[in-house]
């Protein structure tokens, strides 16, 4: 199939349903999360999907030169899916919730470790050592009044 064809960059499939995109947009959240780009790509999407149409042309125009880094066949779904608002809000929404699982992820591996402590811990007075010495002024020892 050439890139000349026509019907290389028909939104719609050839039997006349809507094609889906949920497999492609799983991949590129979880891709996205992996990196941890998710603020920036968001707010990427959000800015420019009023303008998704345009971007979808402007991909098609590059598809010459882009087809010779990134496989064909993905670039051009994924330019069909920006053509659709909704399409890139479905894929806002797959980057947020693989962005929720990966954070209950780091959670459950962090509370898992045994008792790590923050970096500056190590400097407090008494840090893991048994019971404190002094009275926290600087007087060692049994502070208490003799009663003299």
């Amino acid at each position: 199939m050439r890139s000349s064809d026509p019907d290389i960059w028909e939104s719609r499939p050839p039997d006349g349903g809507v094609e889906d995109f949920s497999e492609l947009t799983a991949r590129i959240a979880s891709k996205v999360v992996e990196r941890q780009l998710t603020v920036p790509s968001v707010v990427l999407l959000e800015s420019v999907k009023p303008l998704s149409f345009l971007g979808n042309q402007m991909l098609i125009f590059l598809d010459p030169v882009l087809s010779l880094v990134v496989d064909s066949k993905d670039y051009r779904k994924f330019v069909r899916m920006i053509e659709d608002r909704d399409n890139v809000e479905k894929l806002i929404c797959a980057i947020e919730e693989e962005n929720a699982r990966d954070v209950e992820r780091r959670a459950v591996v962090k509370a898992s470790r045994p008792g790590r402590r923050g970096f500056l811990s190590w400097f407090r007075r008494g840090h893991g050592r048994g019971e404190p010495k002094g009275d926290g002024i600087g007087r060692q020892g049994n502070n208490q009044d003799s009663g003299d």
